[in-house]
């Protein structure tokens, strides 16, 4: 019987590294790289890039509640305050069209767009009711 070594150098494959700055990723061809791409402007403050992703990637899939959710996100970030109220709008009825399978994932974003409706139309996020509803 032959036993592996465990004090052998291991080798290991090199993984071509992916840029995390968006100026530098390629052009993306589907969903999950505009999202990608988005994020990554997003979490760099440069919304006006975040959103032209975000929509592209609405174009693409218009019911997908990550890219909508995405898209609430960076117009409030951008003081679009009525927009970002739509945005969130459209998440919470397509989270209500069972657009999400997951429950337990359809209940956070529920939540969370619920919460930013409420703080950009009343000043908080005022979701005492909806979790102690649920608990």
């Amino acid at each position: 019987m032959k036993f592996a070594n465990p004090f052998k150098k291991k080798t290991t494959k090199k993984v071509e590294s992916v840029s995390l700055d968006p100026n530098e990723m390629p052009e993306p061809d589907d969903i999950a790289g505009y999202l990608r791409r988005g994020w990554a402007f997003h979490s760099r403050s440069m919304n006006d890039r975040a959103e032209q992703d975000f929509r592209k990637a609405l174009a693409l899939a218009p019911e997908t509640v990550d890219t909508q959710y995405a898209l609430g996100l960076v117009l409030k970030a951008q003081g679009r305050k009525s927009e970002a109220i739509e945005a969130f709008k459209k998440v919470v009825d397509l989270l209500e069209a069972g657009k999400v399978e997951d429950h337990a994932t359809s209940e956070m974003l529920y939540r969370l767009s619920m919460g930013h409706i409420n703080e950009l139309t009343i000043g908080d996020w005022n979701l005492e009711e909806q979790i102690w509803h649920h608990i």
